[in-house]
């Protein structure tokens, strides 16, 4: 730094003007300092808000996708079910250990499965929680329960957890990987 290569005040032979020139230095660059770190401070907490409100948009989108799925759920609607899943980076697995590398496996289970089912009686999702990983990437938890009845009239109650990562495109936010589990 620039004050360092200002002579030592023992090989100085001029030490009160030394002293005067530091006092004055410190005494101007102090108030500088003190705006400049008003203006780190001021503009970090000011970022600190935007991610903030950034977050909780980022949420409330992915919550908003994560319902209309729910509702094209309930509708026993695959076509829409699917519209919320990326055709390109989709992969997954299920609660029996089997994984889906592809938009593909996914619907041909979707679109064989729903046609099986005569209602959904009850789909209820609990301990909902979407983390933001950044603009594009969120990952969303929950616990559920669910009771749908076959059209060969039996009746099939589930519950377990699910992890599901959505992606932010072009497109707005699609499911690119689900993960189930079945509570025992």
């Amino acid at each position: 730094m620039w004050l360092e290569r200002l002579p030592d005040r023992a090989s100085c032979a001029c030490t009160p003007s030394r002293n005067r020139l530091e006092k004055s230095l410190i005494g101007k660059i102090s108030p500088v300092l003190v705006i400049v770190f008003a203006l780190i401070n001021a503009s970090g907490c000011s970022s600190m808000n935007n991610g903030s409100q950034n977050t909780s948009q980022i949420e409330a989108e992915v919550n908003d996708a994560f319902r209309g799925l729910v509702d094209a759920s309930r509708a026993l609607d695959a076509r829409r079910y699917l519209d919320y899943v990326d055709k390109e980076k989709f992969t997954g697995s299920n609660a029996e250990g089997k994984v889906w590398h592809s938009f593909d496996n996914l619907e041909a289970l979707i679109s064989s499965g729903f046609p099986m089912v005569e209602e959904i009686v009850s789909l209820e999702f609990s301990n909902v929680k979407v983390t933001v990983i950044n603009p594009s990437t969120a990952i969303l938890v929950n616990e559920y329960k669910q009771t749908i009845l076959l059209k060969n009239k039996d009746l099939v109650k589930q519950a377990g957890g699910g992890t599901q990562v959505w992606s932010k495109s072009g497109k707005g936010w699609k499911l690119v990987s689900i993960s189930d589990s079945h509570a025992k």
